[in-house]
C-alpha cells in the first residue's frame, strides 16, 4: 500500500470505530429479559434460545458437541449461529445468571454491525482502491448512511454476515483480475459461505459464468479450461457449504433443514397466515423509505451501466450487475412478505458504483470539461446530496426510536397494570400456565410457566390448557378484518384462528373470561380463576 492508501485506510478505520461506538447506546436497550426481546424484535427472540441452548452442557461431551452442531433452527446456517455462540461463550463461562441485555448488545454489535463495516470497507476498496481520500471517505460515509444499513445495525440478524460474504466474493473476483488463481478459489469459498449462511450465494448463478465468459473472450481461457474452472469453482463452493455447516453430514438434520427451508420458501412467497401482495409496487414504500428515491436508484443503475460501457474496470461493474439482477428480480416478483433488509446485498454493491461518475468530467480534472458536463455533473451531485440528507434524517429517527423504545412501548405499560391491579389478586400455590402473544410482555416467574406463540387458535389453547391468556389487540384487528378470511394462506386452517379472535374480541372466548383490556392487549383467565379471584 502507498502512503496515501494507508492514510485512507486508517481514516476509514477511525470512522468505523466511531460508528461502532455510537450504536452501543440504542443496542443496549430492549432486552432486560428474554420476553422483552420479543416486543421489539420477534426474530431475535426466536434466535436467542438457539444460541443459549448450543452453549448448554448436556450430559456427555459428545452430546454437548452434537447439540452445538445440530442446533435445529435451520432457517439460517451454522456460520451465523456458531459465530454468535462463540461470541457469548466467554460470558457463558462467567455469567450466573446470564445477562440477557449484555448478551444482546454484543450480538448486535459484533454479529450485525462489525460484519457490515467489513463489507462496506471492502466495497469502498473495490471501487476506489483507497487511492483517493475524498472519493474513498465520501463513498464509505455515504454507504454507512443508507437507512436500511442503519436499521439493520439496530438488531441481531444474519444479514450482515450474508452481505459480507457476498461483497467478499465480488472483491475476490475483482482482485483475481482474470487470473483464475487463488483469489478465484477463495471467491468460491466465500460464495459457499454466502450459500451456507442464507442461501443467497446461489444467486451468483449468472456472475460466475459471466466471469468465465470474460476470460474466454479475453483469451485468458479456452472453452475447455473455462469448463474445468467452473467445475472447480462449484466443487470448492460445495465443500465450503458442507464444512461450514457440518450438520449436513447428519441425515436426520439434513432432512430437517430441507423441510425447514421448504416451509420457509412457501411462507416467503405467500405469507405466514394471511397472503401478501407481490410485485415491485408492493415494495415501493420500503425502497423509498430505506433505500432511496426512485430517481436516486435510477442514477445508481445508470452509474453501473456507465461503468460497464466506459468504466476503467468494466468487468467489475458487469459482475455487480449479474449479481444484483437475478436476486433483485426474485425478491421483487416472488417474495410476498416484506423484510426490509432483503435489498441490502443487492443495492449496496450497486450504490458503490456511483463512484464511476467521478471518472468523467466535470469530476475528473484530467479530462476536458465541457459546459454540458458541468450541467449533468451538478444534477448528479444534487441527487446524491439530496439522498444523503434524506438518509441522515431517517437515520436520526430510527436511532431515537430504538434508543427510547422501552419508554414508549405500550405492552410494558399493559403489563405494569396487570402487575399492579390484577395478578396480585390470583392467590394460589399452583404454578399457572400463561399463553402470551409474542408481541405482549409477560416475564417468566416462579409463579408462571409462560408459553409464547406467534399465532393463536382454539386448537392450540385446547392442547396446552393455559390458565391465563394474553393477547395483542393488533392481532385481533388483523385477523378479524373483512378481508382476513379471503386472504388466508390456508382458509380451512385459518377458520379456527378467525373464530378464536372474533370470540376474544367479543369476550366470548370459550372457557375464559376477560378481566382487563386496553388499546394494546387483553387478559383472559379461566372460568374457575375468574369465579375464585375476580367476581365481584
Amino acid at each position: 500500500m502507498t502512503s496515501t492508501q494507508k492514510r485512507v485506510f486508517v481514516s476509514l478505520l477511525l470512522i468505523s470505530l466511531v460508528y461502532f461506538v455510537v450504536f452501543i447506546f440504542p443496542n443496549n436497550t430492549g432486552a432486560k429479559d428474554e420476553m422483552m426481546i420479543s416486543l421489539f424484535e420477534p426474530d431475535e427472540f426466536a434466535q436467542y434460545p438457539v444460541v443459549t441452548q448450543m452453549l448448554e452442557p448436556d450430559g456427555s461431551r459428545n452430546q454437548t458437541i452434537y447439540n452445538f452442531i445440530a442446533y435445529g433452527h435451520y432457517y439460517y446456517g451454522s456460520p451465523f449461529y456458531v459465530s454468535s455462540a462463540l461470541l457469548l461463550l466467554p460470558l457463558k463461562l462467567t455469567q450466573n445468571p446470564a445477562d440477557t441485555q449484555l448478551n444482546m448488545l454484543l450480538l448486535r454489535q459484533f454479529i450485525s454491525i462489525l460484519p457490515m463495516l467489513g463489507a462496506l470497507l471492502l466495497l469502498t476498496h473495490l471501487q476506489t482502491k483507497f487511492k483517493s481520500p475524498l472519493k474513498s471517505i465520501g463513498l464509505f460515509v455515504f454507504l454507512l448512511s443508507v437507512s436500511a444499513v442503519v436499521e439493520n445495525n439496530l438488531w441481531w440478524h444474519v444479514d450482515s454476515l450474508a452481505v459480507l460474504f457476498v461483497v467478499l466474493t465480488l472483491f475476490l473476483l475483482d482482485r483475481d483480475d482474470g487470473r483464475f488463481g487463488l483469489d478465484f478459489a477463495l471467491a468460491a469459498i466465500s460464495t459457499g459461505l454466502a450459500t451456507g449462511t442464507k442461501v443467497i450465494g446461489l444467486f451468483f448463478v449468472l456472475t460466475i459464468p459471466t466471469y468465465l465468459l470474460v476470460g474466454i473472450i479475453s483469451k485468458k481461457l479456452t472453452l475447455r479450461t473455462a469448463i474445468l474452472k467452473g467445475i472447480l469453482f462449484v466443487s470448492i463452493m460445495a465443500a465450503a457449504i458442507v464444512i461450514s455447516n457440518p450438520f449436513l453430514l447428519l441425515e436426520n438434520q439434513r432432512v430437517e433443514m430441507i423441510k425447514t427451508l421448504t416451509r420457509q420458501s412457501r411462507s416467503m412467497s405467500e405469507g405466514w397466515t394471511l397472503t401478501y401482495a407481490k410485485g415491485p409496487a408492493s415494495w415501493l414504500h420500503i425502497i423509498e423509505e430505506l433505500y432511496g428515491q426512485l430517481v436516486f436508484l435510477a442514477l445508481a443503475f445508470a452509474a453501473l451501466l456507465l461503468g460497464i460501457w466506459r468504466g476503467e474496470n468494466r468487468t467489475r461493474h458487469l459482475l455487480i450487475l449479474t449479481w444484483a439482477l437475478p436476486l433483485g428480480l426474485y425478491v421483487l416478483f416472488t417474495i410476498a412478505i416484506k423484510p426490509t433488509h432483503f435489498f441490502l446485498p443487492i443495492l449496496l454493491p450497486v450504490y458503490s458504483s456511483l463512484v464511476v461518475f467521478f471518472e468523467f468530467p466535470p469530476f475528473n480534472a484530467d479530462k476536458p470539461r465541457k459546459p454540458v458536463s458541468w450541467l449533468w455533473g451538478g444534477l448528479i451531485f444534487a441527487v446524491i446530496l439530496y439522498q444523503f440528507v434524506a438518509y441522515v434524517n431517517k437515520d436520526v429517527t430510527l436511532y431515537r426510536e430504538v434508543l427510547t423504545r422501552e419508554e414508549n412501548e405500550k405492552s410494558l405499560v399493559f403489563y405494569e397494570v396487570l402487575e399492579q391491579d390484577y395478578l396480585p389478586r390470583i392467590q394460589t400455590d399452583e404454578q399457572l400456565k400463561v399463553f402470551r402473544d409474542v408481541r405482549m410482555y409477560f416475564p417468566e416467574s416462579p409463579r408462571w410457566i409462560v408459553r409464547t406463540y406467534w399465532n393463536s387458535k382454539y386448537s392450540t389453547i385446547e392442547k396446552i390448557k393455559p390458565d391465563i391468556i394474553i393477547l395483542w389487540s393488533q392481532r385481533i384487528l388483523d385477523y378479524t378484518s373483512e378481508s382476513a378470511q379471503q386472504n388466508a394462506v390456508d382458509p380451512e386452517s385459518f377458520q379456527d384462528t378467525f373464530t378464536f379472535f372474533v370470540d376474544a374480541d367479543r369476550d366470548q372466548l370459550r372457557g375464559y373470561r376477560l378481566v382487563y383490556r386496553d388499546g394494546e392487549g387483553l387478559m383472559f383467565v379461566t372460568e374457575s380463576l375468574y369465579e375464585q379471584f375476580f367476581r365481584e
